[in-house]
């Protein structure tokens, strides 16, 4: 009787004790949300003031600078919304900690541009638009995928991916507390399936993790199609056209009371996804390959001595700039591989990929662009305009892989990754082992949400692997080609440096070390298997597989399997297992037995 008592108290306590704390987190959260607008501004008001407030999020898809331009899908389609209305646009990016439905509602704002999913909870604070777009999640798995978590150590070759039954038993791994987790949760239970799924703690982003599926470092990961849609523009070998989810619009927000506004952007919506604009912006983030595909012939025949058809015009401007001019041709074989009519996915043009904006900055007109003497003058003229922002390191070659970073992500990127590389111990002067590994972290909302960071988010590889790529090029065109141009002094020479080992930051994920830590979480979900395998009970008839069910019930009698049981879900244990001298259960050898738990 005590012990029923007990157990009553207990649970009534544990249950007060669950309302009690829910009530706090909800009293909590609802302090600190803006529930009705503090401002009265609609579109009239927006379009005396000259300005669309915007509020945007820095990511791989809503906002991010490149090359010192500013870009982002919803970005570019925030400029049309604006010019549609008449107005400039104003960005407004949220700090550490600061809601945009808050910025909103306190009139900093007039429009949440990152797209979000529909939900009861977010109703109450504000009024959202029609889904300008829909998404629908994905499985990310490479092309040709051998299997890297094979049991046996014989090489082979799984087949792609084409449903979700076909993850059955295969290893998936998503971001901590992320979406995805509970959405494989979902389609393990509705389809009583075994996914096996591995959490990755850390931070680790959706990008990251996708990159590591197109390194081959993992197989398979889940994502939201657009963003699988984006990591494919960089990585040719992955395949995101298994679709394991319905289809899911995504909107904007705006204030509950500017209805004028909210009719006009609805409407706006309508027409501007039917225009060649919209599709155009779309290939453009979402298909268009981000690297450049033709160009220079390595197999071409050059006479001895050549690296490119262009040798005399570099020759020329790298020695107004005392630099090696094999370096210069480094720099044009990565960036366009000799092509003088490439353009990239960000209009970047010519031999030397000038950005629209820098090209103006160099005074290079867009009817030169493309011509090889002025493109490299112009690459040539903004090389030498880096060199004097980081003319403060005295290391030279620490100094070039600082300019050739800037080149490719732009200044603002670099300094950032300098000012994380201080704030967390390591030399913000030194490019090898210190400032390119911040550059890593730069995808990283933890690092690039940092109060020191002042441009964001910024997929960080890519300048990790330019600077990289760059340097080996040099030193094989050095290795082949003289230079009979000019002398350099030893101070001015590039030196050869061994790839430096990353101690890390404690708590954080280190890019030197892989993306799949060890310690990542194994969560095995067995939505049609009620124990583990390794933990079998001993049926009393060992002819017959109690845990077959003839009828919806979980455990049947063996006397009575095919009499109507009643809705009970455990029945007399002593008919369903052997007895062992009348003193209960048999364990089985070197096995623990657990509790039984129903199954919801």
């Amino acid at each position: 009787m005590n012990t029923t008592r007990n157990w009553i108290i207990l649970t009534a306590f544990t249950i007060v004790a669950f309302l009690a704390t829910k009530w706090l987190a909800d009293y909590q959260d609802k302090k600190n949300t803006i529930s009705e607008p503090t401002v009265h501004f609609d579109i009239d008001d927006i379009k005396q003031r000259g300005t669309l407030r915007v509020i945007l999020e820095y990511n791989s898809i809503g906002y991010f600078i490149y090359k010192g331009q500013r870009l982002g899908f919803d970005y570019e389609l925030m400029q049309q919304l604006a010019q549609a209305l008449g107005v400039k646009l104003e960005l407004i990016v949220p700090k550490e900690g600061e809601s945009p439905f808050n910025l909103l509602n306190e009139g900093k704002g007039d429009i949440i541009g990152n797209g979000f999913l529909s939900n009861q909870k977010i109703k109450h604070q504000i009024a959202i638009t029609n889904p300008y777009r829909d998404i629908e999640q994905v499985v990310v798995q490479r092309n040709k995928n051998p299997i890297i978590n094979n049991p046996s150590n014989k090489a082979a070759t799984d087949t792609l991916i084409r449903s979700i039954r076909d993850l059955e038993n295969k290893i998936i791994y998503v971001s901590e507390n992320s979406i995805y987790y509970q959405h494989l949760k979902e389609l393990s239970d509705s389809n009583g399936i075994n996914l096996d799924v591995r959490i990755l703690p850390d931070g680790r982003t959706t990008d990251d993790i996708i990159e590591a599926v197109a390194n081959g470092e993992i197989d398979y990961t889940i994502a939201n199609k657009d963003i699988a849609l984006v990591n494919q523009s960089y990585f040719e070998n992955l395949d995101v056209n298994t679709i394991i989810g319905k289809k899911e619009g995504l909107h904007w927000a705006v204030r509950k009371n500017s209805p004028e506004l909210l009719q006009f952007i609805n409407r706006w919506i309508t027409q501007f996804e039917k225009e060649k604009t919209y599709s155009n912006l779309y290939f453009k983030y979402f298909n268009e390959n981000k690297h450049i595909q033709f160009g220079y012939n390595e197999e071409a025949e050059l006479q001895q001595g050549m690296i490119s058809h262009y040798d005399a015009i570099i020759q020329q401007y790298a020695k107004k700039m005392h630099w090696d001019w094999r370096l210069i041709a480094a720099i044009i074989y990565q960036e366009s591989k000799f092509n003088p009519n490439a353009r990239s996915w960000c209009g970047a043009q010519g031999l030397m990929q000038l950005m629209p904006g820098t090209a103006r900055q160099v005074g290079v007109s867009t009817s030169q662009v493309y011509n090889p003497s002025n493109n490299i003058k112009g690459g040539t003229d903004y090389l030498k305009q880096l060199e004097d922002i980081w003319k403060d390191i005295p290391d030279f070659t620490q100094r070039i892989k600082f300019i050739l970073a800037s080149y490719n992500a732009g200044p603002g990127h670099v300094q950032d990754a300098a000012r994380l590389a201080a704030k967390n111990g390591y030399p913000k002067d030194r490019w090898d082992g210190s400032v390119e590994y911040f550059m890593l972290y730069k995808s990283n909302p933890r690092f690039y949400r940092d109060p020191v960071v002042k441009y964001g988010y910024c997929r960080g590889q890519e300048p990790f692997n330019y600077v990289r790529n760059i340097i080996n090029k040099y030193f094989d065109y050095q290795s082949k080609i003289n230079n009979n141009t000019a002398q350099f002094a030893d101070n001015l020479r590039l030196e050869q440096v061994a790839p430096v080992a990353f101690e890390g930051i404690e708590g954080a994920y280190n890019p030197t070390q892989g993306l799949i830590a060890r310690n990542a979480k194994r969560v095995l979900f067995m939505s049609n298997k009620l124990f583990e395998e390794n933990n079998e009970l001993i049926p009393r008839d060992e002819g017959r597989n109690p845990f077959d069910k003839p009828k919806n019930e979980l455990f049947v009698r063996k006397d009575n399997a095919d009499s109507d049981s009643g809705n009970r879900l455990f029945q007399n244990k002593q008919t369903l297992f052997q007895q062992n001298n009348g003193s209960g259960l048999t364990i089985k050898p070197n096995h623990k037995i657990n509790e039984l738990t129903p199954r919801k």
